[in-house]
């Protein structure tokens, strides 16, 4: 049976080689980010945060001019807007500030993932995933959006390098650090607490096949808790004190639960009601309708708590719709596609040749068949520890946790980390296989690689009309600057796409409107309400433009409709109204 290299203190390669390579790959990442930075530089995204980047952004700047506290209960992971407070404190809050910064972690992230795939499987492995990781074309796009992604990449790769220094070295010190990470990533990501559920069993396990006493385990998992609980206990407790709940991380596990999971679910987002995209909206929605239906005022717990009910109520209504649900997000999960929300890395990469050069190669279809194929080999050549077993099940736990809700591609990327050890293992340790000619230990992970590739190649998702929602976006952008004439070229990239939006007449109508074509912008909102007559926006800004120009009963008109489908407008709540469905 064929057997992994695992490089003990002793038998450690030269200390110098391993410096060399983790320099290397630092200098290369880092290049490779900043290259691509100065090539977006003049998209409008970029100046303009858009959607949850702009919440996060002004969250920093609060945070940053002292606001420590907030008044709320946690709706987002605060970990990534006290990180942006911290970088605005120090270097200001330019636009390419955090993104500079994230440039430095996800260089950072790329030593990591190498020492801690070097500890495991040798350094052509360690080699390999830092390579792989340095040039993956996901990782250098999330590091250049103001989002959580690039934190979370840190926080894993640190969290595995952890784990592989307590697998060679245990002690209750690394099992606190351990725990504490774990926390962080909970802060970022809150699903990343299912791996606080997985964690500990192996570092009592561990303990005991090192020859540790049952106490002095027990005592390691006591470790790891208390830093896990050092971080999430004083959050939970700030949650209790300016919201009345005790939220270990954040309130939003019902409304996301119930997003993912209801009867005109798909697997990806969408707003509990249309056009109200934003954290903000989002929040404010979940409460506003949880009391419309309850006829009364909840706390943050009680409008979770509702959402989640209701997700239940329709899995237990519908279980085998549930279930087939679940294994569509789960290939959702895997797939080679990169699910856009507010920015779309492959209109990224019609503005930068770094992305378009490395999105052919290094990306997940290409990531998660190789990982695939390394498990498999792992498990040939499993090693006494079990931390290779631990960090397959840690992704296929993450990966369960995804699906659990809905997918995006940012949401998936912590899998990322999980699986580079084990795409560098079946890299190394395929060349070696091949150049000695050993074809029946090809077989199995070979075979293993040829189910993943056809999984992640499944066809899910129509691209181009994904794609649409990018363009608009960025025309939007514009639109925000009142630089009308410059969000045309945009926009029309989205008209090209799909005519039969009324978004995207909307924003065409607003950047008419701001050009000074009032007619062009009547007709552009006449062809968004044929397509949507339930637009609230449609009709108010068409009621605007007609009653400038004197047609004042077809304004008034317009007008009524436009309160009466307002979402945000003022209702008397009351037992068994209508509950607002995400729209599609």
């Amino acid at each position: 049976m064929a057997t992994i290299a695992r490089q003990t203190p002793g038998l450690a390669g030269p200390r110098r080689a391993d410096a060399i390579a983790a320099a290397l790959f630092f200098a290369v990442a880092l290049a490779l980010r900043l290259a691509y930075l100065g090539e977006i530089r003049s998209l409008p995204s970029v100046e303009v945060p858009m959607v949850d980047a702009a919440s996060y952004h002004e969250w920093g700047r609060r945070i940053a001019s002292g606001d420590w506290m907030g008044d709320r209960v946690f709706y987002q992971a605060p970990a990534y807007p006290y990180f942006l407070g911290l970088v605005y404190t120090l270097f200001g809050d330019g636009s390419l500030v955090p993104r500079l910064a994230q440039a430095l972690l996800g260089a950072a992230s790329c030593v990591l993932i190498f020492a801690s795939t070097r500890r495991l499987f040798g350094r052509a492995a360690g080699v390999a995933a830092g390579a792989f990781l340095a040039l993956y074309a996901p990782a250098i796009f999330f590091d250049g959006l103001i989002q959580k992604t690039s934190l979370g990449l840190f926080l894993t790769t640190g969290l595995i390098w952890l784990l592989t220094g307590f697998d060679r070295r245990p002690d209750p010190l690394r099992a606190a650090a351990i725990g504490a990470v774990c926390a962080l990533l909970a802060l970022t990501r809150e699903n990343a607490l299912l791996l606080a559920v997985a964690i500990p069993p192996w570092l009592f396990v561990h303990g005991r096949r090192e020859g540790a006493a049952p106490a002095t385990c027990a005592g390691v998992v006591l470790a790891f808790g208390l830093g896990l609980a050092l971080l999430l206990v004083p959050v939970g407790l700030r949650n209790l004190a300016v919201g009345g709940h005790f939220a270990l991380t954040t309130a939003q596990l019902g409304p996301n639960l119930y997003i993912g999971n209801n009867e005109e679910a798909t697997g990806i987002y969408a707003p509990l009601l249309p056009g109200r995209q934003t954290p903000d909206f989002e929040g404010r929605d979940a409460r506003r309708a949880a009391e419309w239906r309850l006829g009364r005022e909840l706390d943050a717990g009680e409008v979770s708590a509702y959402w989640r009910d209701e997700s239940l109520a329709w899995i237990r209504s519908d279980p085998g719709a549930a279930g087939r649900l679940l294994l569509a997000k789960l290939f959702h999960t895997i797939n080679d596609y990169e699910i856009p929300d507010t920015e779309d890395p492959y209109v990224h990469a019609e503005f930068s040749r770094v992305l378009s050069a490395l999105q052919p190669i290094f990306r997940f279809g290409v990531l998660f068949p190789l990982a695939c194929a390394g498990m498999v080999l792992a498990w040939r050549g499993r090693e006494g520890s079990g931390l290779p077993a631990l960090l397959a099940a840690l992704a296929g736990l993450f990966a369960l946790g995804v699906a659990a809700f809905y997918v995006w591609a940012r949401y998936r990327f912590p899998l990322v980390p999980l699986l580079l050890p084990f795409a560098g293992l079946a890299l190394a340790r395929g060349a070696a296989l091949v150049f000695s000619k050993d074809w029946r230990a090809l077989v199995a992970p070979g075979a293993a690689g040829l189910v993943a590739t056809w999984a992640t190649s499944l066809p899910h998702f129509d691209r181009e009309r994904m794609t649409q929602a990018a363009w608009l976006n960025l025309g939007n952008a514009m639109i925000q600057q009142r630089r009308y004439a410059e969000a045309d070229p945009y926009l029309e990239r989205a008209l090209r796409i799909d005519h039969a939006s009324a978004d995207l007449h909307f924003q065409r109508a607003v950047a008419r409107q701001g050009q000074g074509r009032g007619l062009e912008a009547e007709a552009e909102l006449r062809r968004m309400l044929e397509i949507d007559a339930r637009d609230h926006r449609g009709h108010r800004m068409l009621a605007r433009l007609l009653k400038e120009r004197g047609a004042n009963e077809e304004a008034a008109q317009h007008l009524r409709e436009a309160i009466r489908l307002d979402p945000a407008r003022k209702r008397k709540g009351r037992p068994g109204s209508p509950i607002p469905r995400p729209s599609r």
